[in-house]
């Protein structure tokens, strides 16, 4: 069920959100409602920075992990919604499973990191995740992180650690848009320098 923190996060209500987070009981802290939201989760969807890193340390490994009927976690939503700070929080505290995770679009939290340029998020999060997570692309755009990392201009560090875990058929995938490979946008956003 809600709870004043939940209710307080799902309606935006950020400073009613930081008083009642010192108030609350661990329990209290760590429930979800009937999709999987956690508060943390919606702090997050609702670019809560405050709540949310107050939150983080403060919840359990099962709430940090938790997932919605969306398949999106709380490092989801940080990655989506360009909250770099958060996600840094997040990603230790994130099981194996959490951290590759991907919705039903087929993005993940490293797409996100690397579509938003949030380059130091994608570096922690590489090293972190399965080859199977690291390959995958959204369905909608055809991207990969490593397509976005490139388009992006994250070439020298982001796409260098991308590339020796990505399997072939990643590497030459194309976006629906532009028709354009991680090659090919890697070369355009070096002529455009």
């Amino acid at each position: 069920g809600f709870t004043a923190l939940i209710w307080a996060c799902k309606r935006r209500m950020e400073r009613v959100a930081m008083e009642l987070i010192p108030r609350m009981s661990g329990g209290a802290i760590n429930k979800w409602i009937k999709g999987g939201k956690t508060a943390l989760i919606l702090a997050c969807m609702n670019k809560m920075e405050r709540v949310a890193m107050e939150l983080i340390p403060k919840m359990s490994e099962e709430a940090i992990n938790k997932w919605d009927k969306d398949e999106e976690t709380a490092l989801y939503s940080a990655c989506s919604y360009k909250m770099e700070r958060v996600a840094l929080a997040l990603i230790p505290r994130m099981s194996e499973e959490a951290i590759n995770k991907w919705n039903e679009k087929g993005y993940t939290a490293l797409i996100w990191a690397c579509k938003n340029e949030m380059e130091r998020v994608a570096m922690e999060l590489i090293p972190k995740m399965s080859e199977e997570a690291i390959n995958k692309w959204d369905k909608y755009e055809g991207f990969t992180a490593l397509i976005w990392a490139c388009k992006n201009g994250m070439v020298e560090r982001v796409a260098m650690e991308l590339i020796p875990k990505m399997s072939e058929e990643a590497i030459n995938k194309w976006d629906k848009y532009e028709g354009f490979t991680a090659l090919i946008w890697a070369c355009k956003r070096r002529m455009e320098r």
